[in-house]
């Protein structure tokens, strides 16, 4: 039986300086089967560049909750990257 490639569908959400560079604060994104967390993101830094700058800052969730960025994604999940909250 030829093998076929799974992909999950996931929603992605944008905050702070990243929804200025992406130009939209969430999105719906269907990605192959063993995708992750890193992986994700690599794909939105493959399409805006401007991302790599921010990598080493960030902290990602999934579902809600803050994740590893090694994290595997399942149809359904919602994933966040959120810069570093800044204030005073």
């Amino acid at each position: 039986m030829p093998s076929v490639s799974q992909t999950v569908r996931v929603q992605v959400f944008f905050f702070g300086r990243l929804k200025e560079v992406i130009g939209r604060a969430e999105e719906s994104l269907e990605v192959g089967g063993n995708a992750s967390i890193e992986s994700l993101f690599a794909a939105y830094a493959a399409r805006f560049p401007q991302l790599h700058q921010y990598r080493s800052s960030l902290v990602a969730s999934c579902n809600r909750e803050f994740a590893p960025w090694n994290t595997a994604l399942r149809t359904g999940d919602e994933v966040a990257f959120l810069p570093p909250v800044s204030g005073g």
